[in-house]
């Protein structure tokens, strides 16, 4: 067999066939505990050697192993005397880091141990603890390529180019799969049920417990065999179909067991809420993880029952004995009719993951509701592109009722495909999103059982990635994380969530702080305008209407205004620091109409920092011409603010231009301001507000949250919602999560339409956070500060070692700061037949320099790469050639 070494420094790992000793607690173990400074429990393992150097030890499990020396870390409170706490002792100073934190030396680790139990007894003592070798680990080896028929059409798990570099947005589900694929996981789907004899399904669905809480049995079937039947078992399969069975697909947990929880009647309308409590409750010992692809359609507010809120609260709160049941959401659908997840109580729940859905490109689907809620995405289709591949009912029943066998052909490699539904026939929707995000989930429990739900939630924001750059809305929050309303933080890398999972301390218990102010203030109607100055115009304040993008929040700068006609090509104009007055209509060279997004664009490429867009005297489709105000749809993702205007204010705008008049412009939302100044210090996590107006048209407001650190959550934007409110009604938002709660909150309202006036009666700001000592309020543990940075000059974006993990991450991840979180060490996997994969822990503030050769001595430069952060991967075709060496060289970037 080829043997393939890996080169690293001065030091080379020889890869080649090989079994690993695995360390197994046994019966005779001890619990010790410490300060870390934290309270910390430690199982010991069984040692014949009293006097070892070295003891190993796990944070209550065997995955996560830690090594305990003879050496012990204190760490005293301001005024008490070392001396004396260590009078009469084993252990004795041999080293002092900070006037307050010393390192005392025993005879062994055992006595190391004894000893920073007695000291961390002490209420003089803040930290002690024996000195720490942690296990850690890179997310690899990378898995061996599944053998599943159809897993080159799964990109959704697995993105390659045919160089076999990566493809874009995937789960990278191989980097996980070598740790976890589920094992000893039950997921439930809430659904129409599933197809349980399918072969993809039936071994992870045997003896799960099924249920059907319409008819009170354990029949876990839909109740039909039409297309309407098979999104249950278009769900399962993404979650959990089997892997290596040589036929069909995989799923992101594939050892993991499904249970079909039949949630529709047979006219599909939801059971009633009686039963859906009993539903979220059921088995919740069993259930480790729910995925609700399901919830309520349009755009009235609508939250789940005083019933439903019970069993969720039970799910969650004696769910896992204690630890929580996880719940998966799909966002929703319904973008394109202006829809917000926040405005649904099912995926707005802080208690709950909501998915978002995005394409193979990167970008949003079509129909993914965006919402300050949002948590993280997962990929899916959109229109005029394929479907993901995944199961269906069997034979002609379900989706897909093609067969691709002639009857004559009794060995047809492709009879089975009526059973999977893909390409034109695939799943999409949010729907599809959701069953990945529990599947990741599944990985994460089988990894590490004790994670709690917010456990879970935050280590999929810590392995999230963004994929669309080019998102407008995409912003980096006080803590140092990107976060978008479209996308939350990203796609999680099923590698690095297993990974984080396996070496993950619990997050100590969250506290919940609510502001409740009962000052009535009236909401100013129609208050989105654009302000004109430098003329002697009458109507200096005019009217409009926002796009659906990026809205004027603050006001814009006061900058000339140009005419740029029709704006149907590209633009000649220098528009930089300037604002672009554009008339609705026209068509492009091609002869196609030129919507309101590409005209927008082309004034945003001429460098304009907004856009005026007026009507048309007469409309040949859509909304009429003249003075009526137009909703300017699929304007999501222009990179400017923009608003619509009349004819006539157009008109007025043009022919003061014509005459060379200097026309300056400002857009300008006028708000009503509510202001909390919190002393409060936690790391937030959900941060809610509860809002009650009188308001007789609820889709006229627009309602944003800014916290101290500067981070926007817009709660609900205008909208087609002609219901009065919101009467009464709690908006979540992810965005500040890890974010410092002290300081000033404010909370915006505007009216972005005339015609309905109306008032604020009551407003609450409930912040969700861990507490912690924080003076100068940047969200950073002072005690923390100390102990690791040794001052409170570093900030939580700050990375001091420069690995990647900032300081925020860090000290939730209750990791050293100043030490590199993964060895920095190599791992070269078969990708496939045709490629290799040389991968290491990257930071992309390196770059990284590959050399190879048969001669560890004379090594080529082949290659320089951008690092990756938090995997950096090399791809190199696979031959027969003799065995070589690999090295990989860190350079940091100028």
């Amino acid at each position: 067999m080829q043997k393939y070494s890996i080169l690293h420094g001065a030091k080379f790992l020889l890869l080649g066939i090989f079994c690993c000793a695995s360390i197994h607690a046994n019966a005779e173990t001890n619990v010790v505990h410490f300060r870390l400074p934290h309270p910390t429990a430690l199982r010991l393992f069984k040692n014949d050697n009293p006097k070892a150097e070295w003891l190993k030890s796990s944070f209550d499990d065997t995955t996560n192993i830690v090594e305990l020396g003879n050496r012990i870390v204190i760490q005293i409170a301001p005024g008490a005397d070392l001396k004396k706490l260590t009078a009469g002792r084993a252990a004795i100073l041999d080293r002092t880091i900070t006037p307050n934190v010393f390192i005392l030396q025993a005879p062994d680790a055992l006595t190391a141990i004894r000893e920073a139990e007695f000291f961390a007894k002490l209420p003089q003592v803040i930290t002690s603890y024996p000195v720490m070798r942690k296990s850690a680990a890179l997310h690899g080896p990378y898995a061996a390529r599944p053998n599943d028929t159809y897993y080159f059409a799964q990109w959704n798990l697995e993105n390659r180019t045919t160089n076999g570099t990566s493809g874009g947005v995937d789960l990278n589900v191989r980097a996980a799969w070598p740790f976890s694929r589920g094992e000893g996981i039950t997921l439930a789907v809430a659904d129409v049920g599933v197809e349980l004899s399918h072969p993809e399904l039936s071994n992870r669905t045997l003896a799960a417990p099924h249920f059907n809480f319409d008819r009170q049995n354990t029949n876990g079937l839909p109740f039909g065999r039409s297309a309407a039947w098979a999104h249950g078992t278009e769900v399962s399969g993404l979650a959990a179909g089997e892997v290596g069975n040589m036929r069909g697909m995989a799923g992101v947990a594939p050892k993991a067991n499904v249970a079909s929880w039949v949630i529709f009647t047979t006219n599909q309308f939801l059971v009633s809420d009686e039963k859906l409590m009993d539903m979220y409750q059921f088995a919740s010992n069993t259930v480790a993880v729910q995925n609700h692809s399901w919830g309520h359609v349009g755009l009235t507010l609508r939250n789940a029952t005083l019933l439903e809120q019970i069993g969720i609260s039970n799910a969650v709160v004696t769910g896992r004995s204690g630890r929580g049941v996880i719940l998966v959401r799909s966002a929703g659908n319904d973008r394109l009719s202006g829809a917000n997840c926040n405005d649904d109580g099912y995926p707005s729940d802080p208690r709950v993951i909501a998915v978002a859905a995005i394409r193979i490109d990167g970008r949003i689907a079509s129909y993914s509701e965006p919402g300050a809620c949002v948590l993280v995405s997962a990929p899916s289709s959109d229109t005029g592109l394929d479907g993901l591949f995944t199961t269906d009912l069997l034979g002609a029943d379900g989706v897909d009722q093609l067969y691709f066998c002639p009857p004559s052909d009794p060995h047809c490699p492709y009879e089975d495909l009526p059973d999977y539904v893909f390409n034109s026939q695939g799943f999409s929707g949010t729907s599809a999103a959701a069953p990945q995000i529990a599947g990741v989930a599944a990985l994460m429990l089988s990894a590490n059982p004790l994670l709690t739900y917010r456990d879970v939630q935050q280590i999929l924001i810590f392995s999230s990635r963004q994929f669309d750059f080019a998102d407008p809305d995409l912003t980096t929050n006080g803590a140092g994380f990107r976060v978008s309303h479209n996308s939350g933080f990203g796609v999680p890398d099923a590698g690095v969530a297993v990974t984080l999972a396996r070496q993950w301390s619990n997050r100590p218990p969250a506290t919940n702080i609510t502001f409740t102010t009962t000052n009535v203030a009236a909401i100013p109607d129609d208050g989105l305008r654009l302000i004109i100055s430098g003329t002697s115009l009458t109507n200096n304040s005019i009217r409009t209407l926002p796009s659906t993008g990026m809205q004027p929040d603050l006001p814009t700068s006061i900058l000339p205004l140009v005419n740029v006609g029709q704006a149907t090509n590209v633009l000649a104009q220098n528009l930089t620091n300037k604002a672009a007055l554009i008339q609705r209509g026209g068509t492009n060279a091609n002869g196609a109409a030129t919507s309101f997004a590409e005209k927008i664009n082309r004034a945003a490429a001429a460098g304009a920092a907004f856009a005026v867009v007026y009507n048309s005297a007469t409309s040949d489709s859509g909304c009429p011409g003249g003075d009526q105000l137009c909703n300017m749809g699929a304007t999501d993702y222009v990179p400017i603010p923009a608003v619509f205007i009349g004819y006539s204010d157009g008109s007025t705008l043009t022919n003061l231009l014509q005459l060379g008049t200097n026309v300056m412009a400002q857009l300008k939302l006028q708000t009503t301001n509510y202001n909390f100044n919190v002393t409060n210090t936690l790391i937030c996590e959900h941060v809610g507000v509860r809002v009650k107006t009188d308001h007789p048209l609820r889709g006229d407001l627009r309602i944003t949250l800014v916290s101290p650190r500067g981070t926007r959550s817009v709660l609900q934007s205008f909208n087609g919602d002609t219901s009065a409110g919101p009467v009464d009604w709690t908006y979540y938002s992810t965005h500040h999560f890890f974010e410092s709660s002290a300081g000033t909150w404010t909370i915006f309202f505007g009216d972005e339409s005339g015609g309905s006036a109306g008032n604020v009666q009551s407003l609450s700001l409930n912040l969700e956070g861990v507490p912690i000592t924080d003076v100068d309020a940047d969200g950073l543990d002072d005690n923390w500060e100390i102990t690791y940075l040794w001052s409170l000059g570093y900030g939580p974006k700050d990375d001091p070692e420069s690995d990647g993990y900032s300081n925020s991450m860090e000290q939730v991840m209750r990791t050293n700061p100043l030490a590199m979180n993964t060895p920095f060490q190599l791992d070269l996997s078969r990708l496939d037949k045709n490629f290799l994969r040389l991968s290491w822990p990257g930071s992309d503030k390196f770059n990284y320099e590959i050399r190879s050769g048969t001669n560890v001595a004379n090594l080529n430069s082949l290659t320089n790469l951008a690092g990756k952060f938090p995997e950096t991967e090399w791809i190199t075709p696979y031959t027969n050639s003799s065995p070589q060496f690999f090295q990989v060289r860190s350079v940091p970037k100028p």
